[in-house]
């Protein structure tokens, strides 16, 4: 057994990013922080800076490499003691059970799950299709791993087995989208290079088949083009190329392409086409920040997803469902505005704060019960 002090938590990652994911994971960390419990991250050197800030008594403990599945069993092997572990992503249930046995062999194992993995990071994934059932099998044997699971909503609880499944909780958006929700006006529309008066539609532009962009692309060249409608993408490097209609967000807003907040005020329908989501959270940032949604009936958007009641839902993958219900709220400026106000409604009652607490009180009940 390790000399090494004991923490509350230890949370191993194989590497910060600035993936909601990993942002909600932080978030519970920070909360268990508040309550003066001692947490640890265990990351690679290689990616090693958190995407947000840590509280005091969250500490960053930095092992190695994690780029291949050798290298993520190395990690495992250096894992300090702790009362409880919190599992991530699929692999590291596994992992966990694994470097636990010289750590600490009777710690608890929370295994928090955001995604069914198998669609969203397997099926849906870029791995060669030879490694595709190894990677199957891996998730299927975490899951069999004795473990208090919570799940982030009734599609991922369904997902990967109900009767698996402790509890579920809700993930949340920051107090800043939130601030925005609770304005009583519009949003002022941050618009460049064009009139005030062009009606803008945005959407993601990003590499992965899962995240439908290619669905956004096929849409959107259905759509008549009009002098009154611009469409404009948040682009990230490695997405499918884009029609030379399509305005980017790191040109019109090149001092700050990264500010999620200002491209969501920027856009007054938010087109979110995911093929699969374990909650999907852009759509609800979108909705707090004044911009009337279109969104793939992709599983964890039932969250909060009305049809008609929030937003207008489509199937995921049905690019002509996806025009149509872009042009209805085009035509349709009152239902346009019924949709933006009933979207801050249910933004705000999605805190990430509470998300946070509710992990936390889960996990304390772990760490008292010894």
């Amino acid at each position: 057994m390790s000399s090494s002090p004991t923490f509350d938590l230890a949370i191993p990652l194989v590497g910060f990013n600035p993936s909601c994911g990993v942002r909600m994971v932080i978030h519970v960390a920070n909360a268990l922080a508040a309550r003066r419990r001692r947490v640890a991250f265990v990351v690679p050197s290689h990616a090693s800076v958190p995407p947000m800030d840590l509280r005091t008594h969250v500490e960053v403990i930095t092992r190695g490499d994690a780029h291949g599945l050798r290298d993520r069993l190395e990690l495992a092997k250096h894992l300090p003691p702790a009362r409880v572990y919190l599992a991530t992503g699929y692999y590291t249930p596994m992992l966990i059970a694994r470097g636990r046995r010289s750590a600490s062999p009777h710690a608890h194992i929370v295994h928090l799950i955001q995604a069914d993995e198998i669609t969203t990071h397997i099926r849906y994934g870029s791995q060669p299709a030879i490694l595709k059932p190894v990677l199957k099998l891996i998730a299927r044997r975490g899951l069999a791993i004795p473990a208090t699971r919570i799940a982030v909503s009734h599609a991922v609880a369904e997902a990967v087995g109900r009767g698996r499944i402790h509890r579920i909780i809700n993930p949340g958006i920051d107090e800043r989208y939130l601030e925005r929700a609770r304005e009583d006006t519009t949003p002022r529309r941050l618009r460049r290079l064009d009139s005030t008066k062009q009606l803008t539609v945005g959407f993601f532009a990003q590499p992965g088949r899962v995240k439908g962009t290619q669905v956004a692309i096929d849409a959107i060249e259905r759509m008549p083009r009009s002098s009154g409608v611009r469409f404009l993408a948040y682009d990230r490097p490695g997405a499918p190329a884009l029609p030379d209609f399509v305005e980017r967000f790191s040109v019109l807003q090149p001092e700050r392409p990264k500010d999620l907040m200002s491209f969501y005020t920027t856009c007054d329908v938010f087109l979110f086409p995911s093929l699969a989501e374990g909650f999907g959270f852009p759509p609800l940032e979108a909705m707090a920040c004044g911009a009337a949604t279109v969104i793939s009936d992709c599983g964890g958007v039932r969250e909060y997803a009305r049809h008609i009641g929030n937003c207008l839902l489509f199937t995921p993958g049905d690019a002509a469902a996806a025009a149509n219900a872009v042009q209805h709220l085009i035509d349709d400026t009152p239902l346009r505005a019924g949709l933006v106000a009933e979207g801050r409604a249910t933004a705000l009652r999605f805190p990430v704060e509470q998300f946070a607490s509710q992990c936390a009180d889960e996990i304390e009940r772990l760490i008292k019960s010894g």
